[in-house]
């Protein structure tokens, strides 16, 4: 078939071939090369001059010129792929280092923009979001908390003016019968409108409605998560109308959650949906849901048609002002506050921190594809001034400068695309390896990472993007050369000037990019390594910790004392064991807090309310010695504490300071939620709810007096804590092989836990600081490697006329070292004005670190010398000789 293309495109393709082919034959014989490309490029010049005119009078299909016609457009776009893979197949160590480093740089930025995707921009499948609204509950401590239900059950009522319907869910962990024995699962207790507030449909059989949302107890049904639902049932629709066994009784399956909704907090996809008036009973609880003092209720509501905003929160602040005055030991200081549904990722505190996170790690691995593309860029540089002759030869043929553009962005694009198929592998392996990492969570935390519509949209355009973009100004300046004097000589002209100045700005740029990362790098693990110095007051011994509930509906009050008490003493009789205690709240749990309302004789409480608000812990008496916290005055709990005897209570040293600063604690009384309590032990300080907070007040109050049925029992050993850990769950299941256990784990999990955002924010930055470090180094050897090959002619006078090799390797090495250190000195600016931004991310660590900003350097130099010295050091091979007579 005739080609379509004009003459001028069809010389130019077959110069480009000739050109391929001169190549290869000038390996063998160089000069009997040059003459037979003479001869061939002559035979195209003729076949031009006589196609020429017959060509632009002839007709194409339908009257219409073939070259503007679509068929034409294909064939050309055809044509510049084949050319395109034939070039690249020719250069494979280009083709290879360029796509490995687009496909890190895009690898990165995919992989990073998955987690986002998933944790911030996934939308839920909500109907008709922009009429829902989440409501919170703002207090002194928190600005936007969860609700009690009895809350709820009064805010329907007296919204009924707004809302269309008001709903929410409590979160639960029960019990599952399963075959290979008793599972634990996370669950969401629902009223009967959430599902149709939020407008969700089932996968398979029904939701939840509001026939199930009638008394405790009336209702014995569950809802499987679609997660569960394959997991545990092979996505068997038959589930349907089948009775699972939960925390001790049998319910009825009635239907699935669709797949796309992952339940009511991103990344804590719950195995099941119960009616909330089943709470109580399957938490083994006797009156938890209807606690006033429960505030663990999120509650969504739908507004009414026609409803604003502006007057929800009117109606709300009505709401606010009659429970204030109806509830005041709950309410005072409290109200109302109304967000968006769709403006709400997890929780308005938390998304403060979430969003300008996922912002900051956005940008670096933008700074690390930058760089990446930085490498494209000059690699297509240097890769287009070997070419300029060709593409001289070209222009003078005819050959028009767009075809040639298109050429050259075609061979981009197709790197591009190679170095996007790898970027998404290598992040695909990445999310993979993240997902099997055991990392020390406090919850069980299931995102959702594949590859949708949404990630995949975003590589293909970021690889196009960096293809185009990155491409198209080697693309224009190649294709503008300074044609006569490039055809006289292969040495001048093309632009080499610029090119080589595009190329060094570009190395400029690279290492101020990796200056920057590196030094936020550093900062992380410096402020990492001084969290973990920190002494949190307990736990430096290896100690095994076990999680469990009792739950009322099993145990009485004094059956639950026994059972623990046994269970305490077989503990403490397994070998390597030296202290067990328990506590119902463990300090630096992320997960729970608990504060008491307190008052002191003489000390004023804060401003606007008529309590201090401490926090506590109930514990037995062989806590403080299984946690290692000493007590430093009076003395601790003991068998004389019983509930017919006063109160007690241990008071920690800052307590002591703040509120009995000119007298001895001991034997002094509080009034702890209304009752007198007699201070009889002051222990050492200890961190309570993170480590870098300031020193906080605490208080212990006796287990034999407060018993608590949700308990951490801590054992304290010589041996292994994680053999431990479980030896303590299997003492619990001998005892009782329904006991509800929640977790096992070691102190040092549990810790870590507070350190793990550091951790991960040090190692994200760190590892893509090394990536792009790496990145930077392939730029600079690239940039002197090239300056070799093209001053071989000059480096051959150089020591023809004496000049020792190592003085040359030294004179290359400088000149790509100039540019490191031009781009490091930019770099350490921009980083120091940026760790001023950094710095209330930092802990223990100033924002102008002197051994980060002076370790940075150093490590970039020796580095950069590498890469600077070892292309340089070609020069020793270097025949002077044959470099003379080289054009």
């Amino acid at each position: 078939m005739e080609s379509v293309l004009p003459p001028s495109d069809r010389g130019a393709a077959i110069l480009g071939d000739l050109h391929e082919e001169f190549l290869t034959r000038a390996e063998g014989d160089e000069a009997r090369a040059r003459r037979w490309y003479a001869r061939e490029a002559l035979g195209v010049w003729v076949r031009y001059v006589r196609q020429s005119k017959r060509y632009h009078r002839r007709p194409g299909r339908l009257g219409v010129d073939r070259n503007s016609s679509w068929e034409g457009f294909v064939d050309t776009v055809v044509m510049n792929v084949r050319y395109a893979v034939r070039r690249l197949m020719r250069s494979p160590v280009f083709t290879m280092v360029a796509v490995a480093s687009l496909g890190l740089g895009i690898g990165a930025n995919t992989a990073m923009f998955s987690l986002v995707n998933a944790a911030i921009i996934r939308d839920l499948p909500f109907e008709e979001p922009e009429t829902l609204v989440d409501i919170y509950l703002s207090t002194e401590g928190f600005s936007h908390a969860t609700l009690s239900y009895p809350d709820y059950v009064d805010l329907i009522e007296a919204s009924r003016d707004v809302f269309e319907s008001v709903s929410g869910l409590q979160y639960a962990f029960l019990q599952v019968d399963a075959d290979e024995g008793v599972e634990l699962i996370t669950a969401e207790a629902v009223t009967g409108n959430y599902f149709s507030t939020l407008g969700v449909q089932p996968a398979v059989g029904r939701l939840l409605s509001d026939e199930d949302h009638i008394a405790e107890g009336a209702h014995p049904v569950v809802v499987l998560g679609y997660s569960y639902w394959v997991s545990r049932f092979a996505a068997d629709p038959g589930v349907v109308g089948r009775p699972i066994r939960i925390s001790g009784r049998e319910l009825t399956i009635i239907g699935v959650a669709p797949e796309e909704y992952p339940g009511a907090l991103r990344g804590l996809e719950p195995a099941a949906f119960v009616p909330i008036m089943m709470y109580d009973m399957l938490q083994g609880s006797t009156n938890g849901l209807l606690n006033r003092r429960n505030h663990s209720f999120f509650a969504k509501a739908r507004l009414l048609p026609g409803a604003t905003f502006v007057q929800a929160e009117t109606v709300t602040e009505r709401f606010t002002m009659s429970m204030r005055e109806e509830y005041p030991e709950f309410w005072q200081g409290a109200g109302l506050v109304l967000e968006p549904t769709a403006d709400v990722i997890m929780n308005p505190m938390i998304d403060r921190f979430l969003v300008p996170a996922a912002g900051m790690i956005l940008i670096v691995v933008g700074l690390v594809l930058l760089i990446a593309c930085a490498n494209l860029a000059s690699f297509l540089l240097a890769r287009a001034a070997d070419r300029r002759k060709e593409i001289a030869v070209r222009l003078a043929m005819g050959a028009k400068r767009r075809t040639l553009i298109g050429q050259l962005l075609t061979e981009t694009v197709i790197l591009a695309a190679l170095g996007g198929l790898a970027g998404v592998f290598l992040a695909t392996q990445s999310l993979n390896a993240l997902l099997a990492a055991d990392l020390p969570l406090p919850l069980p935390i299931t995102l959702d990472l594949s590859m949708d519509r949404t990630v995949l949209s975003f590589s293909i355009l970021v690889s196009l993007v960096a293809g185009l973009l990155f491409g198209l100004v080697p693309a224009l300046q190649s294709t503008n050369p300074d044609v006569a004097p490039t055809l006289r000589d292969e040495t001048a002209g093309g632009g080499r000037g610029k090119s080589a100045r595009l190329r060094n700005l570009l190395v400029v740029g690279q290492v101020s990019v990796s200056v920057i990362l590196l030094v936020g790098a550093g900062l992380f693990l410096r402020s990492l390594d001084a969290s973990r110095n920190i002494d949190p007051g307990f736990g430096d011994a290896p100690t095994g910790l076990l999680e469990i509930v009792m739950p009322a509906t099993r145990y009485g009050d004094e059956e639950a004392r026994v059972y623990l008490e046994t269970l305490t003493e077989s503990i403490g009789q397994i070998p390597g064991v030296q202290a067990v205690g328990n506590i119902d709240n463990l300090h630096l749990d992320q997960l729970n807090t608990q504060a008491i309302r307190l008052n002191v004789d003489g000390v004023e409480p804060p401003a606007g309310s008529d309590f201090h608000s401490i926090d506590y812990g109930e514990i037995d008496r062989g806590f403080l010695a299984a946690a290692g916290i000493p007590v430093v005055n009076g003395r601790g709990f003991d068998l004389t504490d019983q509930a017919d005897t006063e109160p007690v209570a241990l008071v920690n040293e800052e307590f002591a300071r703040l509120f009995f600063p000119e007298g001895d604690p001991i034997g002094r009384t509080i009034i702890v939620d209304g009752g007198e309590t007699q201070v009889v032990g002051v222990t050492a300080d200890h961190k309570v709810r993170n480590l870098g907070e300031t020193q906080r007040p605490y208080v212990y109050l006796s287990q034999s007096q407060r018993f608590s049925r949700d308990l951490r029992i801590l054992a304290r050993t010589t041996g292994d804590p994680e053999r431990l850990a479980l030896e303590m769950m299997a003492t619990a299941r001998a005892l009782d092989p329904e006991i509800m256990i929640i977790r096992t784990t070691t102190m040092r999990r549990h810790l870590a836990t507070m350190l793990l955002g550091r951790e991960l924010g040090a190692m994200v930055v760190g590892g893509f600081a090394l990536l792009a470090l790496l990145l930077a180094s392939i730029g600079l050897y690239g940039v002197v490697s090239y300056a070799v090959s093209r001053r071989a002619k000059e480096v051959g006078i150089r020591l023809s006329l004496g000049a020792d090799a190592s003085s040359v390797v030294r004179m290359l090495t400088a000149s790509g070292m100039k540019l490191v250190a031009v781009g490091g000195v930019v770099g350490l600016a921009l980083a120091a004005a940026l760790a001023q931004l950094l710095s209330r991310l930092l802990y223990g660590v100033p924002a102008l670190d002197p051994l980060t900003f002076v370790g940075v350097p150093v490590v970039l130099g020796l580095v950069a010398l590498l890469a600077s010295w070892i292309p340089a050091r070609r020069v020793t091979r270097i025949d002077p000789v044959g470099a003379l007579r080289a054009e």
